[in-house]
């Protein structure tokens, strides 16, 4: 697969793998209703749900609380935002196939109906953001405290995928960039940060 600039970041010929619409029910289900898989009307609808939901968090609170928490990024957010506690689990059992090149597993089709039913029980697109938002910081915020504790900076999320005008599926690099830019660039980079920052302070005090 070619590996091309992040310039095409911003070029709107350039779009997200589609996937295809599923009913309520699993990680298909999660995949067709996030902004990360959508693109046009649709992925500025639900890009909005998720950025009114982190609107409700204060950066700095955020990082204060995972500086005392000490234990990980999913945890801290979740609570921020309301959430029961012990969701950390089935969130990053749907990480490993939330990608669309990745296999969803039955354990991750129910990991998704559990979040489902700890977010309301109601599938629609608010309830789908919402987890997103908790699968998003998962590994890459993971990642982005491993770097900083080693003194690395290699972006969280090494590359992210893109469909050329004539069909090819193109990898580009985020290590210039490492929370995107254009439309589809990471709403949650300073509550990323702040969640970082929080829990670097915790292993290192």
């Amino acid at each position: 697969m070619p590996l091309t600039s992040h310039a095409v970041l911003t070029d709107p010929e350039f779009n997200v793998p589609r996937v295809p619409d599923s009913p309520p029910g699993g990680v298909a289900w999660l995949r067709s209703s996030v902004a990360r898989f959508s693109s046009d009307a649709a992925h500025h609808r639900r890009r909005g749900l998720a950025v009114a939901e982190l609107s409700s968090v204060d950066p700095d609170s955020l990082r204060l609380r995972a500086a005392e928490r000490g234990d990980g990024p999913v945890e801290v957010l979740a609570e921020a935002l309301g959430l029961p506690e012990g969701l950390a689990d089935d969130v990053a059992v749907v990480a490993k196939s939330y990608q669309p090149h990745t296999a969803i597993t039955e354990e991750a089709d129910r990991a998704v109906t559990r979040l489902v039913e700890a977010c309301g029980g109601v599938a629609d697109e608010a309830t789908a953001n919402r987890i997103g938002l908790l699968v998003q910081a998962c590994d890459a915020t993971k990642a982005l405290v491993a770097n900083t504790v080693a003194g690395r900076t290699d972006p969280p999320v090494p590359l992210t995928r893109r469909v050329a005008p004539d069909g090819t599926l193109v990898e580009v690099s985020l290590a210039e960039v490492p929370f995107g830019i254009g439309p589809h660039a990471c709403p949650g980079r300073e509550h990323a940060l702040a969640l970082a920052a929080g829990l670097v302070e915790a292993r290192t005090r």
